[in-house]
């Protein structure tokens, strides 16, 4: 069993009381869950944190591995076991399941089909936040892995140490991935959360930036796979815009931080991929079987300037059915 005492030399709270949470959703990750949860274990601190594994009825051997790792570490990993899947019912399982559960100041997301592999990532991440009180989350370099390939990103090259992130500058790059995600427990309401109707982790970030700022740490601590079983990935490309555009809209309408020439500039890129996407659904099933494609178009030809607009019913004509 690990023993935290060994890395939590420096603690002068309650040994008990675990100062970070760490939130793990996962389903179908019999392949890459084990390395997922020995990512965690890795972390080298000077407090306390806790584990909190989701699995949402994998039909797969994922809740046996997370049964087997809760079993050997029962003081860090708390696993949530369902027998019925929840994503179906539309259940979140952050606001719902496991934030209501976490007991640290400080909460970490991964999912299990993602890790981390600096042993050093929480503990960087939480001094961070503990000695500049005016960030409330931060955010880390990753790499992405496609197959056995590590990609990396050239955030090492193009942004400085610590990158202040706010509603002028998120997005811009997109460097925000919630796999590399701290942030402080109390900056986030998750009734809030769940009053959006295309809630997504952005959603999450905005809640977090109308408490204080966001910082990405320009180090390489964690990999997000690219898999065909991830379930935003199976999504069309059109899917992918589209819901990322109604997600930052839902922000912009709601919450005045989010006003700024940043955001509009990225719901309008989203908006214009969206419609050039939906152009190659017209002689599709899911054109014809259901509105949004549609929609996004009408709504691109309602906002697009007059040369934009004549370039694209161009297109629209040649992609006639």
């Amino acid at each position: 069993m690990k023993d935290q005492s060994n890395v939590v030399l420096n603690w002068t709270g309650d040994i008990h009381k675990p100062f970070v949470s760490i939130l793990c959703d996962t389903f179908n990750h019999e392949g890459f869950i084990r390395e997922t949860l020995e990512g965690f274990l890795k972390q080298e601190t000077t407090f306390p944190f806790e584990i909190i594994v989701h699995d949402d009825a994998s039909t797969d051997n994922t809740a046996s591995i997370v049964k087997e790792f809760a079993e050997q570490y029962p003081f860090i990993i708390k696993p949530i076991l369902q027998k019925e899947n929840q994503y179906s019912k539309k259940v979140n399982f952050w606001s719902d399941l496991t934030f209501p559960m976490a007991k640290g100041k400080y909460i970490a997301l991964c999912e299990g089909d993602d890790y981390w592999i600096d042993p050093l990532k929480l503990q960087k991440q939480v001094e961070f936040l503990e000695n500049n009180k005016e960030y409330v989350i931060t955010w880390t370099d990753y790499f992405s892995k496609k197959g056995t390939e590590l990609v990396p990103n050239d955030f090492k090259e193009t942004l400085p140490s610590v990158y202040t992130i706010d509603f002028d500058t998120i997005f811009q790059p997109y460097c925000t991935l919630t796999l590399t995600s701290v942030f402080k427990k109390d900056a986030v309401d998750p009734l809030d959360y769940k009053k959006f109707k295309y809630g997504k982790d952005n959603t999450l970030y905005a809640l977090a930036l109308c408490h204080g700022k966001g910082a990405f740490m320009n180090f390489q601590a964690a990999v997000y796979r690219v898999h065909p079983g991830g379930v935003f990935s199976l999504k069309s490309t059109f899917f992918q815009r589209y819901s990322s555009y109604l997600n930052i809209k839902e922000i912009y309408d709601n919450i005045p931080q989010a006003r700024t020439k940043n955001i509009e500039k990225v719901m309008a890129s989203l908006l214009k991929a969206s419609a050039f996407e939906a152009l190659k659904l017209r002689k599709t099933k899911e054109f014809q079987n259901i509105e949004e494609p549609q929609k996004a178009i009408n709504e691109f030809l309602d906002k697009a300037g007059l040369s934009l607009k004549f370039k694209y019913l161009l297109k629209y004509i040649k992609s006639g059915f």
